[in-house]
């Protein structure tokens, strides 16, 4: 797999999670009571329903989204694509932290499907800091891959 190759599947990974959060937007009750979607929710384990909390956290999520579809177009320009790759970096690592500290709610099979999920994400945005190649360029000067 090339590094360009491999870039876009991590930031079409991100991206994916990332609206998977419109629903949060658009549907915070909801989304608090039955997220992941299939079963119980996990949410509702953690405290009370604060819909603030929950519209801002997916505002967060869709923001970043945007700043991901941004670096897919540019995924030949490392300062962008790291940067992006960095911001995602830092919010996965707090929160595989936080949810690895916080595993009493859930049964076994939860565990392993939250962890590891983060965990993905969270190499997933580490990958992202692996420089490209330099790029090469058409006639126009606009870098191909």
């Amino acid at each position: 797999m090339t590094v360009l190759t491999m870039r876009r599947t991590m930031l079409g990974l991100l991206i994916a999670n990332g609206l998977f959060h419109v629903w949060g937007y658009f549907a915070p009750k909801t989304w608090y009571e039955t997220f992941p979607g299939f079963g119980d929710g996990w949410l509702t384990r953690l405290g009370p329903y604060n819909e603030h909390l929950v519209v801002d956290t997916a505002a967060m999520f869709l923001a970043m989204t945007v700043l991901t579809v941004i670096a897919l177009r540019y995924v030949t320009d490392n300062r962008f694509v790291q940067a992006t790759a960095a911001s995602w970096l830092a919010f996965n690592t707090f929160h595989l932290i936080y949810h690895v500290q916080h595993l009493s709610m859930y049964t076994t099979s939860e565990r392993i499907i939250l962890i590891g999920f983060l965990s993905l994400l969270t190499i997933a945005s580490a990958a992202l800091l692996t420089p490209a190649p330099a790029a090469s360029r058409d006639s126009r000067g606009t870098p191909v891959g």
